[in-house]
C-alpha cells in the first residue's frame, strides 16, 4: 500500500511535506535581508502584497554557516492554523510513492532534533519527515 507526498530537497535530504500542507512554488523572488534576524532567517519575500520570513534549511537542517545563501528555489507552505513560511530549497517539489510504512527505518539517533519525526532510506535518498509546526514553533522562541 502506498500514500502520495511531496518532498522538497536540501542538501543530501528529501524532505517529505506532512498531508493537508499547502504549498506554491515562487519563481523570480526577490529575497530581502533583514538586519539582526536569528540565523535561521533568511530574509523577507512578499507573497501577494503580504510579507513571509525565509528559513534557511540548510542552517537549520545542515547548520551551515558562512554568507547570506542564493536560494535557486523557494516554497511558501502554510501548516494548518498556522502563518505561512517560505523555505529555500535545492530543487524543485517532486511526488513521492511513500510505502506505508516508510522504506527502510534509519537509526535516527540521539542528536536528531525532537522536530524530525521519521528518517527512513529509499534506494540512496535519505527521506525526513519533519513536524514543521513544531519546527516554527521552536525557531519563534529561539530553540530550534
Amino acid at each position: 500500500m502506498t500514500q502520495a507526498a511531496f518532498y522538497y530537497p536540501v542538501g543530501a535530504y528529501r524532505i517529505v511535506l506532512a498531508s493537508g500542507v499547502a504549498s506554491e512554488i515562487l519563481s523570480r523572488t526577490v529575497v530581502h535581508p533583514v538586519p539582526f534576524a536569528p540565523d535561521w532567517c533568511a530574509g523577507l519575500v512578499s507573497v501577494r502584497g503580504d510579507l513571509f520570513p525565509v528559513l534557511d534549511m540548510h542552517r537549520v537542517l545542515l547548520g551551515e554557516g558562512g554568507a547570506r545563501r542564493e536560494f535557486r528555489y523557494l516554497l511558501w507552505l502554510q501548516q494548518p492554523a498556522m502563518a505561512p513560511v517560505v523555505v529555500g530549497c535545492d530543487d524543485l517539489p517532486r511526488q513521492l510513492a511513500l510505502p506505508v510504512p516508510a522504506g527502510e527505518p534509519e537509526d535516527a539517533g540521539q542528536d536528531t532534533p525532537v522536530w524530525v519525526e521519521r528518517v527512513w532510506r529509499q534506494g540512496e535518498c535519505l527521506f525526513l519527515q519533519l513536524d514543521h509546526a513544531r519546527l516554527l514553533r521552536l525557531l519563534s522562541r529561539g530553540s530550534g
